[in-house]
């Protein structure tokens, strides 16, 4: 096909939208019908954090608030805990409400789908961030390859964060790239929205907050970004504002999601098994023992923490290496909540989106460069929370989507760059480079 005959194709009304409708609808159906079966055929009952969660959200699904470590606030929307992030326990609780207390068969399906909807987004990212054929291409196969990520896909029957905060993370990649390709304001007003809600789903891009306004800020040829930036403030302080205030009300210091960061922490030197001075560490029990409120225990676990630091620099290489460890582990079962995930998939396909991505990210660097900055800034976040709390490599499942794009457009954008070179018909390339979504 020529390049005239490309082009009339591609401007033919309705030509793109039925190709967008087509594409996502692949994607979907390709994500839904395993994600429902493992939904459907789970019914092991809650385990470890799984009853945190349920515990916290049994209180709020009945208009109780949920249950308070220190004061109560039961008049309070947001319920009455600090431990834990609230996001997910408000979603639990709203499922609750709807379906029935307990009902975790309902928690399951809705995950289920959630998930699936997902991988559209995916799609919809990679049309955002490249535009025409290419972004098409680059989003289909980063989705489809999702959507057989079995690591992914295990966590709709369970009662963590990870759909909920998977879902969350990308509607805001797709509302901010699409608020810049459309010069909508308001939609730079629902992607702050969406990012301050995955923050307090899980507070792996507490980062972007503030990444997320400078990159308005260096958003090339963006007219009225001072309204985009104003609306974007005003976003995250809808969304992480109220359970800052929250937090305020419980114990009068400033706590911007949750309290259990110390903990984390201190977990993530208890656990390396050649320290060099372990003895030197307060142990658990102890700390407990002392029969401090919630945010002074958490001060005390923190400080422990640091303290052994402190005393022992020449282990902190092996501290952050046994993280970073962590953080690249891919193999054929990961234990869960005590609960193992048989994952085959993970094996083969986690470090090779790592690697595609890494490689992608060196591959043109200055073709749509700015939404790149995007993905990029979204991962590092995730990846830096890890390494500075506590690394388990559940907290990296969320991160395979955005490697997938980046992995995928290696693989386009190659081929893409040899569809250019001289002599060759470059039709396909001029439409890849369009700016449509």
């Amino acid at each position: 096909m020529n390049r005239a005959a490309w082009r009339a194709l591609w401007q033919r009304p309705g030509a793109r939208l039925a190709l967008d409708l087509l594409l996502a609808l692949l994607v979907f159906a390709a994500a839904i019908g395993p994600r429902l079966e493992i939904a459907r055929g789970y019914d092991t009952p809650p385990q470890s954090e799984e009853r945190l969660y349920n515990r916290y959200a049994i209180p709020w699904a009945r208009g109780e608030g949920a249950e308070p470590r220190e004061l109560a606030f039961p008049w309070h929307p947001l319920g009455s805990f600090t431990h834990r992030p609230p996001g997910y326990v408000l979603f639990l609780g709203s499922i609750y409400r709807l379906a029935g207390e307990e009902n975790f068969a309902a928690v399951r399906e809705v995950q289920a789908w959630m998930d699936a909807s997902s991988m559209v987004l995916i799609l919809v990212a990679g049309c955002l961030v490249f535009g025409g054929l290419l972004g098409r291409a680059v989003g289909f196969s980063a989705a489809l390859l999702v959507a057989r990520y079995d690591f992914l896909s295990l966590f709709v029957a369970r009662l963590l964060s990870e759909t909920l905060y998977l879902w969350l993370s990308l509607l805001f990649v797709v509302l901010a790239l699409a608020a810049l390709r459309w010069r909508r304001p308001s939609l730079s007003l629902a992607a702050a929205a969406a990012l301050g809600l995955t923050n307090i789903t899980r507070p792996f891009m507490v980062f972007v907050l503030p990444g997320y306004l400078l990159w308005l800020l260096l958003a090339p040829a963006l007219p009225d970004k001072r309204r985009h930036l104003a609306l974007a403030l005003a976003g995250m302080l809808l969304t992480v504002g109220p359970v800052t205030l929250r937090n305020w009300q419980f114990h009068g210091r400033f706590i911007l999601i949750s309290t259990n960061g110390g903990y984390t922490f201190y977990k993530s030197l208890t656990e390396v098994p050649d320290l060099s001075a372990p003895e030197e560490i307060p142990s658990e029990e102890s700390i407990d023992a002392l029969g401090l409120g919630e945010v002074a225990e958490q001060a005390a676990f923190r400080r422990a923490a640091l303290d052994y630091l402190r005393a022992h620099p020449a282990d902190a290489p092996k501290i952050y290496a046994r993280k970073l460890g962590i953080l690249w582990d891919a193999k054929g079962g990961h234990r869960i909540s005590h609960e193992l995930m048989l994952t085959p998939d993970d094996e083969w396909l986690y470090p090779l989106v790592l690697v595609g991505a890494l490689l992608g990210l060196a591959l043109r660097p200055r073709l749509a460069w700015h939404p790149r900055l995007l993905l990029s800034g979204s991962i590092a976040s995730q990846y830096l929370v890890s390494l500075i709390a506590n690394a388990e490599v559940r907290y990296r499942v969320p991160i395979v989507p955005l490697l997938a794009l980046l992995a995928a457009w290696l693989v386009w954008g190659l081929v893409d760059w040899v569809w250019r070179r001289p002599g060759a018909d470059r039709a396909p390339a001029r439409l890849a480079a369009a700016p449509s979504a």
